[in-house]
């Protein structure tokens, strides 16, 4: 029988080298499919698939699922701790460095360049958020008019749930993929009740241990509910967090500035595992160590516990076309909160022609020549050095 402490090495050493996003499916595919055939490709494929339809972190998610599918609750837990354990350490080891020397003057030079190339990589984001939708009129509009209201200071909670409503409504109307409902939708809608009644008790559950920490701590319990609420909603991967984070961290609560939140972003980019490690480097910088570990449990914790309970339904969800529509209306609002939030940084980043230059140059190699974020980041270091 395969123990809870083989899954947390096996993914301890994943989590260290899972540089490249989502490219690190298929090393974790090879490892636990074709290397300790611990799961058949079928299964790791149908994981791969339920992952992709829920939000947080893919390639975490991805690590509770095979731990779920070996050890139950114990395994999850195991897979997905050790997946996350070595972008935590190594984030809070670069946050502690960053707040203590970041004012030296070869710092400053460095942030200011790679601080242009973080508008480049938000560029590239957006890019690749509106190839994941389908590009139908309906998703347009919801994405102009999420920019427009989100402009106007509407909550972004607001914003999605009427996203996900009106694309649901509209789709079936509208969208020729909703219509005509095959004999396997009805059998989807059969786990909606429980799927519903289980992320309600676990909501509420979430709700309740960050107002148990609010009363031990008032700034600890409002991270940690900021960080559940995005762990709840980043449908798309910790790149919709970044817009998400902005509007709670920087504009509203006033925790980081704009220059500091470009410089966690770029931290996230290097360090391995998933970029909602970002929260890591906020709670640091907050509250010490507990609230890089408070801000960390938070955001990865709503995604996890999504597998464990979901799971069982997977079928069902999968053929769920309610889903698929509500979904594609939060991504569609993401790519407007996103455009927004990007010319927002880019004031901000971009401030003479050498800085415009390194944005620009950046986001021809990431987007159009497609080269390796690292060598993007180690030439952007070389030219702030020389430039500025």
């Amino acid at each position: 029988m395969i123990t809870a402490a083989e899954i947390f090495l096996a993914f301890l050493y994943l989590g260290a080298t899972a540089y490249g996003g989502l490219a690190m499916i298929e090393p974790m595919r090879r490892s636990v499919v074709e290397g300790k055939k611990w799961l058949s490709q079928e299964e790791f494929l149908d994981g791969v698939a339920l992952c992709q339809m829920l939000p947080g972190a893919t390639v975490v998610q991805l690590a509770a699922y095979v731990g779920q599918r070996l050890r139950g609750v114990r395994g999850a837990l195991a897979g997905a701790a050790a997946f996350i354990l070595p972008a935590f350490a190594l984030m809070l080891g670069l946050s502690y460095l960053y707040f203590k020397y970041g004012n030296l003057p070869w710092v400053k030079a460095v942030s200011q360049g790679l601080g242009a190339m973080v508008i480049a990589l938000l560029l590239q984001t957006l890019w690749n958020l509106s190839q994941a939708i389908r590009r139908h009129w309906l998703d347009l509009m919801i994405a102009l008019l999420a920019l427009l209201a989100l402009w106007a200071q509407v909550n972004y909670l607001l914003v999605f749930l009427a996203a996900a409503f009106f694309r649901l409504i509209l789709g079936i109307r509208f969208d020729p993929f909703a219509k005509n409902p095959t004999p396997s939708d009805a059998v989807s809608q059969a786990p909606v009740k429980a799927i519903l009644l289980q992320a309600l008790v676990a909501l509420i559950s979430l709700s309740a241990l960050a107002g148990g920490l609010f009363f031990l701590d008032r700034i600890l319990g409002l991270m940690a509910w900021i960080f559940i609420k995005i762990g709840v909603i980043s449908f798309g991967g910790g790149y919709v967090m970044i817009p998400i984070l902005q509007w709670d961290v920087v504009d509203h609560l006033k925790w980081l500035t704009l220059r500091q939140f470009l410089d966690g972003i770029l931290l996230g980019y290097v360090t391995p595992g998933p970029l909602l490690i970002l929260s890591t480097f906020v709670g640091f910088y907050v509250k010490g160590w507990p609230g890089a570990l408070v801000a960390t449990i938070s955001v990865f914790l709503p995604p996890v516990l999504m597998i464990i309970l979901l799971t069982p339904f997977y079928q069902g969800i999968k053929e769920a076309k309610w889903m698929r529509q509500a979904i594609q209306g939060i991504l569609a609002a993401l790519m407007g909160f996103l455009a927004l939030v990007t010319a927002q940084m880019g004031r901000a980043a971009i401030t003479d022609i050498k800085t415009l230059g390194i944005m620009l140059a950046a986001a021809v190699a990431l987007i159009g020549l497609k080269i390796n974020l690292l060598w993007v980041i180690a030439a952007a270091t070389v030219c702030s050095l020389v430039m500025f």
